[in-house]
């Protein structure tokens, strides 16, 4: 479990409610999470005082502000002394100086996190609507090359979780422009529940295709993932690229036989179709990720997981999801 320290002291949750899982769940590891881009006050006497099993810190990429590297060390020494996990999320910019931080930093963390999403907002592509996160594209960075670049600069295969978002990408188009990807097109609408424009979560997505009129479509080499297109509205129509259970199976099958990574993170698991509002099973995506990947779940909650002796599963309140084989 990964508790966002940014989002945490918001909820006002007591810690023993956040800690609660692991009383059903002794296996599961409770690990705080901190933005890169603040000082880090979580020492080792805090993370022991509420319990923590370890800190995941997130580090945008594309900043310039690159970590400390003996930061990283002094801190490994004292988690290994006190048996506590260290691990990096990282977004997926991708230059020189951040892969030789990288090639530096990988001896001081247990893994890293790639963020493998947002692909389109993370290039000049601003306004052409396509898929966010396409396992193989010939249009735009995608998946593979994403994770093949940092295997290529010496990233242990086994340090890596690929990342999967249970959201999907909004555009605007024109009613009368074509459908078929890449298309001209400005960001989609505010979502209430991702609070991003352009962003909409999945659930949101499934039932918008069950009972609202939106069409979905796929493109014939399976190598990107579906598209859903909403009915017109005031000269306009929404175009989304999602990740649906065909998709994270497949990438999940990528990850752990095609490239043998360590593990998968989903993000986040409050954008999966949790209440089985689309009547397709509640976790659609996240239950997808844990048949392929061989870790039974209990079906009635998305806390209620057995782990193989060789699996460590993280959950997040802030809700991401960590797999680790």
């Amino acid at each position: 479990m990964i508790i966002n320290s940014d989002s945490y002291g918001s909820t006002g949750i007591p810690h023993d409610k956040l800690l609660g899982p692991r009383v059903k769940n002794p296996k599961l590891k409770i690990m705080a999470s901190v933005n890169m881009g603040k000082k880090v006050n979580m020492t080792v006497d805090y993370l022991k005082k509420y319990r923590f099993d370890g800190l995941d810190i997130y580090w945008n990429m594309s900043s310039s502000d690159v970590p400390n590297t003996p930061f990283f060390s002094h801190l490994r020494n004292a988690f290994q002394e006190n048996g506590l996990l260290l691990s990096l999320a990282v977004y997926t910019e991708t230059n020189a100086e951040v892969i030789y931080f990288l090639e530096i930093i990988v001896q001081h963390i247990d893994f890293v996190s790639v963020l493998a999403y947002d692909l389109i907002r993370s290039t000049e592509q601003f306004w052409q609507a396509d898929h966010p996160a396409p396992l193989y594209s010939t249009r735009s960075r995608n998946v593979d090359s994403l994770i093949h670049y940092f295997l290529e600069h010496d990233m242990p295969a086994d340090k890596i979780n690929l990342g999967i978002p249970t959201y999907g990408g909004s555009w605007t188009i024109p009613a009368s422009s074509k459908l078929e990807p890449p298309l001209s097109a400005t960001w989609g609408p505010f979502n209430k529940h991702t609070g991003r424009v352009g962003q909409i979560p999945y659930f949101e997505i499934c039932a918008n295709i069950r009972s609202s009129g939106w069409q979905v479509f796929g493109e014939d080499d399976n190598t990107t993932g579906p598209y859903a297109v909403s009915p017109e509205q005031m000269g306009n129509k929404i175009w989304v690229g999602y990740d649906d259970v065909d998709t994270v199976t497949r990438k999940s099958d990528y990850a752990r036989n095609i490239r043998g990574l360590g593990g998968i993170t989903v993000w986040d698991l409050s954008q999966d179709d949790f209440r089985n509002s689309c009547g397709m099973g509640a976790y659609q995506l996240t239950a997808a990720i844990s048949r392929t990947l061989g870790i039974p779940r209990a079906p009635s909650s998305a806390f209620s997981v057995r782990l193989g002796l060789s699996t460590i599963m993280f959950l997040a309140v802030a809700w991401g999801l960590f797999y680790r084989l």
